[in-house]
């Protein structure tokens, strides 16, 4: 299998939850003693569509190379 096709959704999927948590033990976030459920909710959902998003946009197909050049003569 070739994983260099699905590395941006992996990190669509990853970051944005790593974000949310790193949110959610702060100071300002309960305290910054627990991670709640909503938190949690909240993470696990943001890392599901953007993961998907990202998975359903497909890869820019790259431009062929142009032929080499005639040698002058």
């Amino acid at each position: 299998m070739v994983w260099q096709q699905y590395w941006k959704a992996i990190l669509g999927f990853i970051v944005p939850g790593a974000v949310i948590i790193g949110s959610a033990v702060t100071s300002n976030s309960d305290g910054g003693t627990t991670i709640t459920s909503s938190e949690w909710v909240t993470a696990i959902v943001a890392m599901i569509v953007t993961g998907g998003a990202v998975a359903a946009k497909a890869n820019a197909v790259p431009e062929p190379a142009a032929p080499p050049a005639e040698p002058q003569v």
